[in-house]
C-alpha cells in the first residue's frame, strides 16, 4: 500500500516536473508558462503614464479626474479651426484630439473631442472662458474616461 503510494507520488512529481520544464506542451495543448501575449506588450501605447497608486490615495486620485476637460464632438469642418484656436491658447502637448470615425449610409463621419488630461489650477481656470467655434462651445469638465490610445 505504502509502496504503491510512494510510486504514485514519485511518478506525480515527474510528471509536474516535466510540465514545468515545456516538454508536455504539445501533448497536453497547455502552456507550462501560461498563455503569454507578447503582441499586447508590443502594442501598448505610452505604457510610461500608467502610475499605481497605493490604497489608501484613492481619494487624491478622484481629485486628479476633476482636472480632465473636454470640448466637443465637433465635426471635421470644424476640427481644424478648433485645433488652430488650440495651438495659439494652450501650450503644447496639453491637449489630445480623440477622433472617431462611424460608418454609416452617407459614409464616414468624422467627430473630433478636444480633451485636457491633466490641467493644473490656472490652467483650469482658463479653458472654460475659451470660445472654441462660432457657436460659442468650451471646455467642461469630463463626462466619460478617456479611450485606450
Amino acid at each position: 500500500m505504502l509502496r504503491t503510494l510512494l510510486l504514485a507520488l514519485v511518478a506525480a512529481n515527474l510528471l509536474f516536473f516535466a510540465f514545468t520544464r515545456g516538454w508536455l506542451d504539445d501533448a497536453l495543448g497547455l502552456r507550462s508558462l501560461g498563455d503569454r501575449e507578447p503582441g499586447r506588450l508590443a502594442a501598448q501605447v505610452r505604457p510610461e503614464t500608467i502610475r499605481l497608486l497605493p490604497a489608501g490615495t484613492a481619494a487624491s486620485a478622484l481629485t486628479e479626474t476633476a482636472s480632465c476637460y473636454e470640448a466637443g464632438p465637433f465635426g471635421a469642418a470644424d476640427a481644424a479651426g478648433v485645433e488652430a484656436a488650440l495651438r495659439t491658447a494652450l501650450p503644447t502637448g496639453s491637449w489630445t484630439d480623440d477622433r472617431t470615425e462611424t460608418a454609416g449610409a452617407g459614409g464616414i463621419a468624422v467627430s473630433h473631442m478636444f480633451r485636457v488630461a491633466s490641467a493644473d489650477a490656472v490652467l483650469a481656470a482658463r479653458l472654460p472662458t475659451l470660445r472654441l467655434d462660432a457657436a460659442g462651445r468650451s471646455f467642461a469638465p469630463c463626462s466619460r474616461p478617456a479611450r485606450p490610445r
